[in-house]
């Protein structure tokens, strides 16, 4: 099968954060039987500096990469000659509801005939959840009002990476559409590493995101005031919202003494497994995740994870890959931050061995990659 996918970004890319990590491993995992063309933007999110002056990577013997400068109306054509370049498609895969050149310009091309792909399959990655179209709302309906009128997505299939997107796809987009659901692919190992826990006396927590309101750092560090214990949290990720930043910066002026907070700035794949396998656990208060990469990163790590009840995660965390904070409210946080910071370093070892025994349970399972779901 011909597949050519749609990356609003794509390694090497960090900035953009887990999507595009996520769209590596997804098409380097495709089967033999699939010959893979992705077209993306060649720079990351919030730069301009392009990755490399060789604009098409054959990095591997059935998958192609074509690097384009997609700024602005010439960059809408630049994107749609490589989609003519990309020959027949059975399969044009999208990966945003929302992105003008990436999304809504391929599904124009086919909507005029342009472009004609067998079929069409596109993924939202969180797109639809409440809590991402809260942000700049009006927006968002208005144009999803305008696809509906144009019946941009008339016979769009979807790829859902959980059932609860599932939902949210089928809420927003109409009861009766065509959703596949299909864990995201990751480029983790088989088996959990199992690192050592760090020699600290102090509980050694991990925050991975863009730092962006929806990633809920403020709700850690509201939570983290009420702690009488020492704990040094790192916050990993690009400040993908300056305003916000500054906002976390100034909550941490209000903790206590016993508790530091260090800013580590973005890190790339490689960085960011360190940096999990530094801390004793990982730390996230996301409003809402379709997937949730990064806690798989660390059960693969031997980390155990704390998280609220708005990722796919919550039975697996909740079966010993670490602690569900329920609502997500500033009380319930610091009463798990609490126990957490109370623990022995025994206790802490323990903890760390049932997050790994997690994730191992969930990488023995398998299931066929989501190119092959679409097989007649």
């Amino acid at each position: 099968m011909n597949v050519t996918v749609l990356a609003p970004y794509f390694t090497p890319a960090v900035l953009a954060g887990g999507p595009a990590r996520t769209l590596d491993a997804l098409t380097a995992a495709a089967g033999a039987d699939h010959r893979v063309h992705v077209v993306t933007r060649d720079h990351d999110l919030g730069s301009t500096e392009p990755f490399t002056a060789t604009r098409r990577v054959t990095d591997q013997p059935r998958r192609a990469v074509e690097y384009v400068r997609a700024d602005g109306i010439g960059g809408a054509v630049r994107v749609a000659r490589a989609l003519r370049r990309s020959g027949p498609t059975d399969l044009l895969y999208l990966n945003s509801l929302l992105d003008p050149t990436f999304s809504i310009l391929p599904l124009l091309l086919t909507r005029v005939r342009l472009l004609r792909p067998t079929r069409v399959l596109l993924a939202p990655r969180g797109e639809c959840s409440p809590a991402a179209l809260s942000h700049r709302g009006r927006r968002k309906r208005l144009f999803l009002s305008a696809a509906k009128l144009l019946r941009l997505h008339d016979g769009v299939q979807w790829h859902a990476s959980s059932p609860d997107e599932a939902g949210h796809i089928r809420e927003l987009m109409g009861a009766g559409l065509e959703v596949v659901v299909r864990e995201n692919e990751v480029d983790l190992p088989r088996r959990s590493i199992r690192a050592l826990l760090p020699d600290d006396d102090r509980l050694h927590l991990v925050f991975l995101a863009r730092l962006v309101e929806h990633k809920g750092l403020h709700r850690v560090l509201e939570a983290l005031v009420g702690i009488d214990r020492p704990v040094l949290l790192d916050v990993a990720g690009p400040a993908q919202d300056p305003a916000y930043e500054q906002r976390c910066r100034r909550l941490t002026e209000a903790l206590p003494e016993q508790v530091r907070v260090r800013f580590l700035g973005p890190l790339d794949g490689a960085e960011s497994l360190a940096a999990i396998r530094r801390g004793h656990a990982f730390i996230t208060a996301s409003a809402s995740e379709n997937f949730g990469r990064t806690i798989a990163e660390a059960l693969a790590m031997g980390r155990p994870v704390l998280a609220p009840d708005t990722t796919p995660w919550t039975s697996r965390l909740a079966d010993g890959g670490g602690s569900v904070v329920t609502g997500g409210g500033v009380t319930e946080w610091t009463r798990v931050l609490r126990e957490w910071a109370g623990l022995s370093p025994a206790g802490l070892a323990e903890r760390a061995g049932r997050a790994a025994d997690v994730y191992d349970r969930w990488r023995s399972s398998t299931a066929p990659h989501v190119f092959d779901l679409l097989d007649d």
